[in-house]
């Protein structure tokens, strides 16, 4: 179950990764900084969601929510 859940994770990042880049792509006005600050922001926010989804599910996965490592 974790592994499927790493896997959708992954391509859950990559995913909106690709979107961000077609989306800053065709808009002219954003440029260099602006477009690095913006893929970082986004990155370190799914990055953050992608860590409490792993948590979340791997409490799940021991059946306990209390388990802290």
């Amino acid at each position: 179950m974790l592994i499927e859940l790493i896997i959708v994770l992954i391509v859950f990042t990559y995913g909106s990764n690709f979107i961000l880049y077609l989306i800053l792509r065709t808009k002219e006005k954003i440029q260099g900084i602006e477009k690095l600050s913006i893929f970082f922001g986004v990155n370190m926010t799914i990055l953050l969601l992608d860590g409490v989804i792993l948590f979340v599910g791997k409490a799940i996965a021991n059946n306990s929510v209390a388990v802290l490592e």
